[in-house]
């Protein structure tokens, strides 16, 4: 895949750049965040690590799509402080003095470089480590003139970190973030099934029409939500959960969730009035579920009763399913 190779900012404001980063850069090493929450989807237009004038590279018009303004952006969400990082091209992140150590091991959080020679010119790009899971490590990246943002994937005993045809450089480590219980040594198997999770993010998750990342955003969830998975499977290196949130349904990536508990608490707090079968959506099978139990073909709990009161007044009967019906039939429309 080609990367043009990126313009360089303003000489003066290079200058003052450089004083900036050999006074602070050492101190924010210092000061790094301990935490770490990988991004699995694109930042939001208005998050400012990204969009403002906090990115060196946005500020001087060399904004998204870019991979060197998304890696400073990302550095800048990472450590919530500007990073220090290089302000030239791409190529040149790696052997800038900006006083993080190097290697060739990928941890999360790291920023990686390549570099590649392409008809008499120079050229680069640089990566976000934000997964080393099961033997893969997943990049967040963004290309000059191409994608604002995208995933690529490697092996962890690639030379080359996915990028055949370049000459890998290094990791450039911003922190020490595997020692965050939110990931997971390269050996690490992790299993998950069906239950309660609680999404985990910086901002919000991808709620998708089907289990792969270039799929359909169908809702986006915030972080915190708890979402009833009820069903679980592999695609595209990452675990994806079937659930519902609001009415609609879909696929979200587990990677970014944590698990909580095997069933929703029992107290009805978590679910719309007619939600009978308590599985988060409000259709035409609680319909079903009420209907059996009006005429006595099945028996409900306390919760359940409280949530097919769908009309208030303190009775369950036919006028519950009547009043479900139209509310399904108002939300269709």
């Amino acid at each position: 895949m080609f990367f043009k190779k990126l313009k360089r900012i303003p000489a003066m404001f290079l200058v003052c750049a450089l004083l900036f980063t050999t006074v602070f850069s050492y101190s924010m090493i210092a000061n790094a965040s301990s935490s770490f929450t990988p991004r699995l989807d694109a930042p939001s237009y208005s998050n400012d690590y990204y969009y403002s004038n906090k990115n060196i590279y946005y500020q001087y018009g060399y904004g998204m799509p870019n991979c060197t303004a998304y890696a400073y952006g990302r550095a800048y969400e990472i450590l919530d402080r500007d990073p220090g990082l290089c302000h030239y091209d791409a190529y040149e992140w790696y052997d800038y003095n900006d006083g993080y150590s190097r290697g060739q091991t990928p941890k999360v959080g790291a920023v990686a470089c390549w570099k590649y020679y392409r008809n008499g010119e120079t050229g680069g790009h640089v990566a976000v480590v934000e997964k080393v899971e099961n033997g893969t490590v997943t990049f967040s990246n963004s290309a000059w003139g191409w994608e604002n943002f995208y995933l690529t994937y490697a092996d962890v005993n690639d030379p080359a970190m996915g990028e055949s045809g370049w000459n890998f450089q290094g990791f450039i480590y911003l922190g020490d973030f595997d020692k965050n219980n939110n990931n997971k040594d390269d050996n690490d198997t992790i299993t998950y099934k069906t239950g309660v999770y609680e999404v985990e993010v910086s901002d919000y998750l991808n709620m998708r029409e089907s289990a792969t990342t270039s799929s359909k955003t169908v809702y986006q969830i915030k972080n915190g939500t708890e979402l009833y998975v009820t069903d679980v499977k592999q695609s595209g290196g990452y675990t994806w959960g079937y659930t519902t949130y609001k009415n609609v349904k879909g696929w979200v990536a587990l990677d970014y969730c944590k698990y909580l508990r095997d069933k929703p608490l029992d107290n009805g707090s978590n679910y719309e009035h007619g939600d009978v079968n308590m599985n988060g959506a409000v259709d035409i099978l609680d319909i079903t579920e009420l209907q059996m139990y009006v005429s006595k073909n099945a028996d409900f709990t306390d919760t359940q009763l409280k949530l097919a009161d769908v009309d208030g007044n303190g009775k369950i009967d036919i006028s519950d399913v009547t009043e479900l019906q139209r509310i399904i039939s108002l939300n269709k429309a």
